[in-house]
């Protein structure tokens, strides 16, 4: 939509625009939606391996790190520690992560667990790196206040397998139909209030004509999460068990778009401030203007 407005943005000739005049100007000129940042991950250096999970070296079971990774002004949360299982000599040592790894892995082929950290389609989307989210609270963390359009999303070759075929790992069985799904939710916050929740499903066995398991990568639009400044991730399936869900808990992310708010203290502001400068050039002008028509009176 295209409005115009006398006087807008910009100086031009004529009678002295009023007071309302200015604030509407000033209104239109400063509050302007922000550009829109795109987080690729292509900002993020990996290693050999292709991937980081969060490993700064030298844990000891029972030690554990929390640092997420950053990435086009987002925050994507990373424990990474190190645990133990009986007592030595028989100890076996594991270590464990959950949040977010990023990752450049292309790896359809192999279903293990040992290859958690690739993206089904191959890659990212469009680009080289991307980001693998594993178990509930994966938390990406806004620089502040702003409207999230969504992301790609993509099954890991990991989880796509445990919902196609025998699961390697024997956690899991391939879902069928008529009932079989999983799903990601994501939930939006502002502060601790939640403002909505959004649901897309990797993998949809039900209905007459289900689309089956996601097999490339896939828009899922945020939007109706409204303002946040952090959004959270959980996980749910119809392969359940005693100890909750069997499906492999990941999806891959790439291209995070959001558009930042400004706070209301800073809108108003900048609104008096523009509506104040805009005062002071108006009156420069008409005093140059009345200076004109004083020095042409009183020439002979």
């Amino acid at each position: 939509m295209t409005v115009s407005i006398p006087f807008a943005c910009s100086s031009r000739r004529g009678a002295p625009p009023t007071a309302v005049t200015l604030l509407v100007v000033a209104i239109v000129c400063v509050v302007r939606p922000a550009p829109a940042d795109v987080v690729t991950f292509e900002d993020i250096p990996l290693p050999p391996a292709g991937y980081l999970n969060g490993d700064p070296g030298g844990l000891q079971p029972g030690q554990f790190v929390s640092v997420p990774f950053v990435s086009g002004g987002a925050s994507f949360g990373n424990t990474y520690g190190v645990d133990a299982y009986g007592a030595p000599p028989n100890q076996f040592i594991y270590p464990y992560w959950f949040g977010f790894a990023i990752s450049n892995v292309v790896n359809t082929t192999d279903g293990s667990w040992t290859n958690q950290y690739a993206s089904y389609p191959g890659g990212g989307y469009e680009s080289t790196n991307y980001a693998v989210a594993y178990a509930d609270g994966a938390m990406v963390a806004l620089p502040g206040p702003a409207t999230v359009s969504g992301f790609r999303i993509a099954n890991t070759t990991y989880a796509r397998s445990t919902m196609v075929s025998a699961d390697p790992e024997q956690f899991a069985s391939p879902l069928q139909p008529p009932n079989g799904y999983f799903q990601v939710t994501a939930t939006g916050l502002l502060g601790s209030a939640t403002t909505g929740v959004v649901e897309v499903f990797l993998a949809d066995f039900r209905g007459a004509s289900p689309p089956g398991v996601l097999a490339d990568w896939s828009w899922f639009p945020l939007t109706d999460l409204g303002v946040v400044d952090s959004v959270s991730f959980t996980f749910a399936g119809s392969d359940v068990g005693d100890y909750g869900l069997n499906t492999a808990a990941y999806f891959a992310m790439d291209n995070l778009t959001y558009m930042p708010v400004p706070e209301p203290r800073a809108m108003v502001l900048a609104v008096v401030g523009a509506v104040w400068l805009g005062g002071r050039r108006i009156r420069r002008r008409v005093g140059r203007v009345e200076g004109g028509f004083l020095a042409a009176a009183s020439s002979p």
